[in-house]
């Protein structure tokens, strides 16, 4: 029930967040290109890659911190 939960949290974080955001975090972390090729496919630079996914990372942590503490997905 715990897994459920969090997953149900973790859409509706990743929901709440822009396109480019959900964007460079599938790449990444759903489809696991490396940084390189998530530069290729969504044609920006390796640098623009890289600062994306760290505040893209940061505002899903702050969106399922925000969650967490007011029982939204739950």
């Amino acid at each position: 029930m715990a897994d459920r939960m969090e997953r149900v949290a973790l859409t509706v974080a990743l929901a709440r967040l822009g396109l480019r955001d959900r964007e460079v975090l599938a790449c990444r972390f759903v489809t696991g290109l490396s940084e390189a090729e998530t530069a290729e496919v969504l044609g920006v630079a390796l640098g623009t890659v890289k600062s994306r996914t760290s505040r893209a990372l940061g505002r899903l942590e702050a969106e399922l911190t925000r969650a967490g503490s007011t029982g939204v997905g739950s």
